[in-house]
């Protein structure tokens, strides 16, 4: 059993301290992943019920659940604001199709009706036979301007599923193996206790993609569940800038189809524009496309717009090295480090910087520094032996490189690459971009522009691969 899988009553007791604990931590953690940005919502008040596309149904202060379909069909109808709304035009607004039958739609009303009175609230819903359907009581609409991700991340009515959710994010800032687990773990508590809370499920999908990049989870499983969720998430929330940036994101650096993932990632940007991490997530896709220029741009607005988090301060060494700015790349690793000295990935950043200029001590300092922080994590093990290979201890290189073969993780195949190249083994080092490739290690679309890598170039096998990257592997011929 692989170490992922021994993690269980642990994560849990993990899960239940950070929520009741860690909450004014997390709740910074929450303010520093969404940055500051605004947007309207509409609130409906009627009859003692009050409704929000996010929040979802309340009676007199007491949640009401509503499945997605039912939960499309009341806000279909509370905005024709007691007009009546036709069969047709609610398959068209709830069901995205004309094919449905009046038999599913008069279903979903029933249910509708049902999880209404269930509550105790009175029955709001008529039917104008031969015409449709209306509200039939005074609804009253309030527009508030909001912080609208911020906000979507409290659009549930059950509080135990908000703390939750805020345990999630803070083990997921965390970023080591055992706290993953245990925010995949929380994420799915805060599901199970509120099916229709969006922001869980978009939540869900992020520990996915992490997962993905830090090589703790097959990319293509870990980006199928993602997209699972992603799709989930915006059945429920179709405005979910999130979910949308997310999925966009998968598409491009797993799928490797990088126009439909630019596409999908443009529209969660015309969603909410002033979203950090649809920018960021933006900015990894145009990179893999081979638009380095507009990708630094995108990194850089989502630096203006979150300034404190460690991810997206990360990115500009990367961009700066795959551009051919080394001395640029080393002097935003070394500040990278200053700003967050107990991260691992910013000294695995700041390893390699040090290493590609011939800084052996320091490039070894900071690869012993990322194990240190993520003792359990192959991907950070790679740091270190591309320092020692560089420095001329191939020996202790190659130890490192059996400990990480070793694991039941899967393997970091694009962050191995460059090792095996540094102590002359090119055959290994083109194997481990032809099975990154193949799996959807996300990073592989930076492999054609990586100095580390340059001793490949004219490969025939490698120079096939690169110049598939960012395309489906059906249209790479």
């Amino acid at each position: 059993m692989s170490k992922v899988g021994q993690i269980s009553k642990a994560v849990l007791v993990k899960v239940t301290i950070v929520t009741w604990h860690l909450l004014p931590f997390a709740v910074r953690t929450l303010a520093t992943y969404l940055g500051n940005h605004h947007a309207m919502t509409t609130l409906y008040k009627f009859s003692n019920y009050t409704f929000d596309a996010h929040a979802g149904l309340v009676y007199e202060e007491q949640g009401v659940h509503l499945p997605p379909k039912e939960k499309g069909l009341l806000q279909a109808l509370l905005l024709a604001r007691g007009q009546i709304v036709r069969k047709e035009d609610l398959m068209e607004k709830v069901w995205g199709t004309h094919e449905t039958s009046d038999e599913s739609i008069s279903r979903t009303v029933y249910r509708l009706r049902v999880a209404m009175q269930a509550c105790g609230g009175p029955e709001v819903v008529e039917t104008v036979y031969n015409s449709g359907f209306r509200i039939k009581v005074p609804v009253c609409e309030v527009v508030r301007k909001e912080c609208s991700t911020l906000n979507a991340l409290t659009h549930s009515t059950r509080p135990n599923a908000i703390a939750a959710l805020i345990s999630a994010r803070e083990l997921l800032a965390r970023q080591n193996l055992e706290d993953i687990e245990a925010a995949a773990q929380a994420a799915r508590l805060a599901v199970s206790l509120d099916p229709g809370y969006a922001a869980a499920w978009t939540t869900l999908v992020e520990v996915r993609i992490v997962q993905a990049v830090r090589s703790l989870r097959p990319p293509r499983e870990a980006g199928w569940l993602a997209k699972e969720a992603a799709q989930t998430a915006l059945n429920i929330d179709p405005q979910s800038a999130a979910a949308l940036a997310i999925l966009g994101w998968v598409r491009a650096m797993i799928e490797q189809d990088g126009a439909q993932g630019l596409e999908e990632l443009d529209r969660a940007q015309a969603l909410d524009a002033d979203f950090w991490f649809a920018n960021l997530l933006r900015g990894w896709a145009l990179q893999a496309v081979g638009r380095g220029h507009e990708a630094v741009a995108m990194v850089h607005r989502a630096q203006e717009l979150n300034p404190s988090s460690y991810v997206v301060n990360a990115l500009p060494a990367h961009f700066q090295m795959l551009a051919g700015k080394l001395s640029e790349a080393h002097a935003s690793a070394r500040e990278l480090v200053r700003r967050f000295p107990t991260v691992d990935n910013a000294h695995a950043v700041a390893s390699v910087m040090a290493a590609l200029h011939g800084l052996h001590d320091e490039a070894e300092l900071h690869g012993r520094r990322a194990m240190a922080l993520a003792p359990n994590t192959p991907l950070m093990v790679a740091p270190l032996a591309y320092a020692l290979a560089n420095a001329r201890r191939p020996e202790e290189a190659r130890a490192l490189l059996q400990g990480v073969e070793d694991s039941t993780l899967p393997q970091p195949s694009v962050a191995l690459a460059p090792v095996y190249l540094a102590l002359g083994d090119k055959a290994r080092a083109v194997a481990l971009l032809v099975d990154a490739s193949e799996r959807g290690i996300p990073q592989c679309a930076w492999t054609r522009d990586d100095p580390r890598l340059a001793g490949l170039r004219g490969d025939p096998v490698v120079q096939r691969l690169w110049a598939g990257l960012g395309r489906p592997a059906a249209l790479v011929s």
